[in-house]
């Protein structure tokens, strides 16, 4: 499935992917996996970049530190 196909689920499929992201559980598995797709993404752009997940985790740490990237409060829910 790709991001597009979000809006073509049945209602069922929707609503428990709305319970999967609201549940704040799967917010460790959710990150990991896009610091994967993050990583990929960056070497599809440049192939000279090997895809590192724990660079790219480092990354946003530091820009975070750095004050490049201000995060509004966490709410109940990400969408």
């Amino acid at each position: 499935m790709i991001l597009q196909d979000i809006e073509d689920l049945n209602d069922k499929d929707y609503e428990d992917v709305l319970q999967f992201s609201a549940d704040e559980s799967t917010l460790k598995l959710r990150y990991v996996a896009a610091l994967s797709i993050i990583a990929n993404f960056a070497n599809d752009i440049d192939p000279t970049l090997v895809p590192d997940d724990e660079k790219v985790d480092l990354s946003i740490c530091k820009m975070i530190m750095d004050g490049h990237i201000e995060i509004e409060e966490l709410i109940d829910t990400i969408h």
